[in-house]
């Protein structure tokens, strides 16, 4: 039986061993020995260790929340701004989320023949969708684009720019805390890069 104080704790242990040594000591036995409990309590709050990842990403990142922020931000009468800072915010999610869901990944082909689980693995992008559906309709963004699409190029550029991050910074499967986020946006290249980006996504939304 799940417990809400046990499964609570266990989530405070997978985050602690997630920003001591990264994404190899998030094991089932680990976790529990963290939070003081038995491998159990891990399959009986979670089912498997693909479930406690689900909740581990979905309710103790940081970043999880912070693009959810920047995405639902309410003051977007900066649309350049806007869609800089949600481009930045979806990077560090892909950045500390990519290494996190590899083993939820590697048994997709099960997951995403559920419609529940496929909208459980992405929920940035229905998000995202959504809120430019939102602004559409107030007359802040244009009409003349597919809102789902748009949300696609910019999060796949998010990703795309995640990935590479983490080939050359992340390693071993280290967990990217905010100090090595912060090198990452501070790289003169890469502010050219989505400088460019953002301008050219800017252009393909702004209302005339």
């Amino acid at each position: 039986m799940a417990r809400p104080r046990v499964r609570g704790r266990l989530l405070d242990a997978a985050y602690e061993l997630l920003c001591e040594g990264g994404v190899s000591l998030l094991t089932t036995r680990g976790v529990a020995a963290k939070a003081g409990t038995t491998e159990a309590s891990v399959f009986n709050n979670f089912g498997d260790k693909n479930g406690l990842l689900k909740a581990l990403i979905a309710e103790r990142l940081p970043q999880v929340i912070a693009v959810h922020n920047e995405v639902n931000r309410p003051d977007t009468s900066d649309l350049t701004s806007w869609v800089s800072d949600v481009l930045s915010a979806a990077e560090d999610f892909y950045i500390v989320v990519v290494p996190l869901s590899a083993p939820i990944w590697a048994t997709g082909h099960r997951l995403l023949s559920d419609e529940n689980e496929r909208e459980s693995l992405f929920p940035l992008h229905a998000a995202l969708t959504l809120r430019l559906r939102v602004l559409q309709h107030s007359g802040v963004v244009s009409e003349g684009f597919q809102a789902e699409s748009t949300a696609t190029l910019l999060l796949g550029a998010a990703l795309h720019n995640a990935l590479n991050y983490i080939a050359l910074f992340g390693g071993e499967g280290r967990y990217m805390a905010e100090d090595d986020l912060a090198v990452i946006h501070n790289d003169p290249v890469r502010s050219l890069h989505k400088r460019a980006l953002v301008e050219s996504l800017v252009r393909l939304i702004r209302a005339e």
